[in-house]
């Protein structure tokens, strides 16, 4: 087994640290607009407008009123933080090479195009779930991608630290 050293140990504990709290806050923000007065809610629902259609059938609803995003964001907005939690699990191991990580992601986002391509040609309807699924399926994959990224970061600005202040003895 690979010998990993303080200062990297350090930088992968804090930049998993960062990533699942920063994902999970932002299925909170998600979750938030049935909980929140009028004007917090229109704030939030016009922030998560650019990058979701959220439309109300589409939509995850709560008493009522519908989440920020849409069945599938929601799922890829939920897969975040559990690939934090997987990432942190394998303490940060990286099991992919510039060769396999594209054929990871091109397999983690066919079956949300399958479940969407087989609803427009009339193969099937896809559901709720299924679009949940789907989303989960291709959140956790690009956020194990996302916290290795980050935990890499940090283990750039420990290493960084580090030499800064072995610059100043």
């Amino acid at each position: 087994m690979k010998v990993i050293s303080a200062s990297r140990r350090i930088g992968l504990k804090r930049g998993w640290a960062f990533s699942f709290v920063a994902t999970s806050a932002l299925v909170l923000l998600a979750s938030l607009p049935p909980f929140v007065g009028e004007s917090t809610r229109a704030f939030i629902m016009e922030l998560f407008s650019s990058v979701c259609h959220q439309i109300p059938s589409r939509s995850p609803h709560v008493a009522g009123e519908a989440l920020a995003v849409c069945h599938r964001c929601y799922g890829t907005y939920l897969g975040f933080p559990a690939a934090a939690l997987i990432f942190g699990a394998v303490r940060g191991q990286w099991p992919f090479t510039p060769k396999t990580a594209p054929i990871f992601i091109t397999l983690a986002v066919m079956p949300a195009f399958l479940d969407w391509g087989g609803g427009i040609i009339g193969v099937w309807t896809n559901t709720p779930v299924s679009r949940v699924i789907t989303g989960l399926i291709m959140g956790t994959a690009a956020g194990y991608f996302l916290t290795a990224a980050i935990a890499d970061s940090f283990i750039g600005k420990e290493n960084r630290k580090r030499a800064h202040d072995e610059s100043r003895i």
